[in-house]
């Protein structure tokens, strides 16, 4: 991050903008994002948005520092790159919102809805914001995160060394390479969440038990296994079905297999209740697979051949479909196969940049 942590940064009162204001600097700055002739970056500081309805607004590089947002409405909004240094988000529903490289340091997230949202590279450190009057310079942020839900978001490469998350809630979030270094975690709330490169020693074995981490030493060991299935498979493939067998992953963790999906047919796979948590399966021919309860938050699909792919109840948060092809597979039979997401955790704008039709 370009920010240092211990900087300390100066604002005024917050002042309150009329509707037409707020429209004018809106439209003007998503003009700005667009690259837009007459465009010009949001300059929000130190205002007062209390209870403000911005969802799905585009506020990319703007800069809201010390502003007011509590109980504001955030919900998928834009906030990459976003200054957000001291802002108070008390309470604030910003589930879905993208804040990722944005300046979080100092924010006030007590209460703060930030289900399903993006984080990535997010600095959260502590931050202190001084405010002039008549009496001088005086605090006027007492920087915490202290309850705030991060309830199946993704936080990857984010800075949270010695923030206050005192009950925050990670539940089931994607957590990856984050910093955790002289935070305090006392309460914080860690189930089911996918853990990669985060040191979180300082808490008790109990508080990590229902979390994902690297793939156990009995997994890797099955690694041969799996392989030997793979290539039965890709047999079974070319044979179109007169010899080898058809693979079955089910209930297995696939992380072992990371480095050689993308080059094998996965076509017609069977992989019910599998662990595929981030991984890559981008390009890949997947096509009939059947990933019916498979947790696969985080990974990667785009471009792949989904064709009638069936991920009924399957977890699916944060996974990428950019270019997947995800219309019906037309079978042997001459019928087709549609793509089944019946129960799936996903928004439905993971599919938006998909091939559905």
């Amino acid at each position: 991050m370009t920010f240092m942590a211990s900087a300390d940064q100066k604002s005024t009162a917050p002042q309150r903008l009329s509707v037409e204001e707020l429209e004018r600097v809106l439209w003007s700055h998503s003009a700005f994002v667009s690259r837009v002739a007459g465009g010009r970056r949001a300059q929000l500081k130190s205002c007062d948005l209390k209870g403000a309805n911005l969802s799905n607004r585009v506020l990319s590089d703007a800069d809201l520092s010390g502003s007011v947002l509590s109980g504001a409405a955030l919900r998928f909004t834009e906030f990459v790159g976003a200054n957000l240094y001291c802002c108070d988000l008390r309470g604030a529903d910003a589930s879905y919102a993208n804040f990722s490289h944005a300046d979080l340091r100092g924010a006030i997230l007590t209460g703060c809805n930030l289900a399903h949202a993006r984080l990535n590279c997010a600095d959260c450190r502590p931050g202190r914001m001084l405010q002039s009057g008549e009496s001088g310079l005086r605090d006027v942020i007492d920087p915490h995160v202290a309850s705030a839900s991060f309830s199946r978001s993704l936080l990857s490469d984010v800075d949270f060394e010695n923030a206050h998350l005192e009950g925050a809630d990670f539940s089931g979030a994607i957590i990856e390479a984050s910093r955790f270094k002289g935070a305090s975690l006392k309460n914080a709330v860690f189930q089911d969440a996918v853990l990669s490169g985060v040191d979180l020693a300082d808490l008790p074995a109990s508080a990590l038990k229902t979390c994902i981490v690297a793939p156990s030493e009995r997994s890797v060991s099955a690694r041969v296994h799996q392989l030997e299935k793979l290539t039965l498979h890709q047999h079974w493939i070319a044979t179109d079905g007169r010899e080898g067998i058809a693979a079955v992953f089910d209930g297995e963790d696939l992380r072992p297999l990371a480095d050689v999906v993308r080059t094998a047919k996965l076509t017609a796979i069977s992989a019910k209740g599998a662990i595929g948590v981030v991984m890559d399966f981008s390009g890949c021919e997947l096509q009939g697979a059947n990933l019916e309860n498979a947790d696969l938050r985080g990974a990667s699909f785009e471009n792949a051949d989904l064709r009638g792919v069936r991920f009924h109840n399957a977890r699916l948060d944060h996974a990428r479909f950019k270019g997947a092809d995800l219309r019906p597979l037309k079978l042997h039979s001459g019928d087709y196969l549609a793509c089944d997401f019946t129960g799936a955790a996903l928004a439905e704008d993971q599919l938006e940049t998909a091939i559905r039709a």
